[in-house]
């Protein structure tokens, strides 16, 4: 089997590493992936590096893969079922957090969660510069194993092997074309043209827009802040958005960093800032902030963008002839979520998982003989029944965060606004029903167990109507 893998970042990496782990005789196997950016982190601003052995650079205003990412213990979880060296290597560059702790902006405290999940062994939310992970998992790949060359289009006929179309002109036919993407996926344009009324699953600003970046702390500094140790995740929400801020190394490195969200009517008509006016405006929204770690950060930021929030609409379909879609190309979460690199992550392990079975369920029955393209449907089918309800709830709770995306002008819904944020923080059975993901997606983490009832109901299901048509 041919597979082209269109994208380079986290579930198309991913992708890669499990199709290699568990496809049958791999070598008889194709695997291509296609990547459009040489260097995905931010071309014309000089990285400054950070300190240590183990250092990541980045710079304090990161473009293309954005800015902070915290995996959840679930998601640690998932990694650590794709390759036990690869979570152990992000783990080690990344800062292991003890607690998510709440805030208002009038300095009162909401309360924390702890991060641990309650297992042994232990997993901690890990936190770190986003373009980390994506260095780990290429570090894995290999840079040899990518081709830096940007698909224009996707060609999808019935009956035909899909066909990608690079910039340079060539063409190039798979039996299997994974579309990984992002949020403007050209394999999404190929998958739902046929369509009618396409252009509704366009990607949808959600009405938020985000700023970010990093912060060089002193010993001093650090120790007089509360992500001190191993370090927590602090979340200070007011009445113009939400702020944040955590470690984004191992505490030895002092690199701290930080984020804010807010409600923004309309589409910004560029991403690109003077970092006067950020500074002008963050202090516009925070400027009456009780912590000094965020006055800290108001006066030292250097960053140069914003970033309007986007998602995916949930859509009718994730494949069609021959082509599938994983990742943000499927679903793009909000950044409230927390779970948009995770679910990448299921993505690629589930659909790996479904791929291999069908191929295996194939090649043990001599009569029961598919061809390859039956197998890629079933496989993409499974995805698509396993997957969508999951994201799907998982967009509806990270939304509950916010009751509004419009700046809250009155003191009593700002305190209508906190008491909601305390009761959901305090009845941890009330939260997870309302915010559950937000946080992490403690149940179902068995990936294999998963797949495994799939494909038992599935079996049951077809069984049944096969009793149905034959009395």
């Amino acid at each position: 089997m041919k597979v082209i893998i269109v994208g380079a970042g986290v579930a198309g990496l991913a992708t890669y590493l499990q199709l290699q782990k568990r496809l049958p005789t791999p070598s008889s196997h194709t695997i291509i992936v296609y990547e459009a950016h040489k260097d995905r982190s931010s071309s014309h601003i000089k990285p400054r590096p950070l300190p240590g052995p183990e250092a990541l650079a980045v710079t304090d205003s990161a473009e293309v893969v954005g800015n902070m990412i915290a995996l959840t213990p679930t998601t640690m979880r998932v990694l650590h079922y794709i390759d036990k060296d690869l979570h152990d290597l992000f783990r080690s560059r990344g800062c292991q957090n003890e607690a998510y702790l709440f805030k208002t902006a009038r300095g009162h405290s909401l309360g924390m969660r702890p991060t641990d999940d309650g297992r042994r062994p232990s997993e901690r939310t890990v936190s770190c510069p986003r373009a980390l992970l994506r260095k780990c998992l290429l570090d894995f790949v290999g840079e040899r194993n990518i081709q830096y060359q940007r698909v224009v289009a996707v060609h999808l006929e019935p009956g035909a092997r899909p066909v990608v179309r690079l910039a340079d002109g060539r063409e190039e036919s798979a039996d299997l074309v994974l579309g990984a993407d992002g949020v403007r996926s050209v394999v999404k344009t190929a998958i739902l043209g046929p369509i009618q009324d396409a252009a509704q699953f366009s990607p949808h600003y959600e009405g938020f827009c985000g700023v970010g970046g990093f912060m060089k702390m002193n010993q001093k500094d650090l120790l007089a802040t509360s992500v001190q140790g191993y370090g927590n995740i602090v979340f200070t929400f007011g009445p113009t958005g939400s702020f944040g801020y955590c470690l984004a190394a191992p505490p030895e490195q002092q690199v701290l960093g930080w984020w804010s969200n807010w409600g923004h009517a309309h589409i910004p008509e560029s991403n690109v800032m003077d970092p006067d006016e950020i500074r002008r405006q963050l202090h516009e929204r925070h400027g009456d902030s009780k912590d000094p770690i965020i006055q800290q950060i108001i006066q030292s930021s250097t960053t140069d963008r914003i970033y309007p929030i986007w998602t995916t609409p949930e859509l009718p379909v994730w494949s069609a002839h021959g082509a599938v879609l994983l990742g943000d190309a499927a679903h793009t979460l909000p950044a409230t979520s927390g779970q948009g690199a995770g679910q990448a992550l299921e993505d690629s392990v589930v659909f790996s998982l479904l791929l291999s079975h069908y191929l295996l369920d194939d090649a043990a029955e001599p009569n029961h003989d598919i061809s390859d393209a039956q197998v890629i449907q079933l496989a993409a089918q499974g995805l698509f029944e396993i997957q969508a309800p999951r994201v799907a709830a998982i967009k509806t709770r990270s939304r509950n965060l916010y009751l509004s995306k419009k700046r809250i002008t009155s003191v009593l819904l700002e305190y209508v606004y906190y008491l909601y944020l305390y009761i959901l923080i305090k009845i941890p059975l009330l939260s997870n029903v309302i915010l559950g993901s937000v946080f992490d997606v403690q149940d179902d983490f068995d990936l294999e167990e998963r797949v495994q009832k799939y494909l038992m109901k599935r079996k049951e299901d077809l069984r049944e109507k096969k009793l149905n048509h034959h009395p």
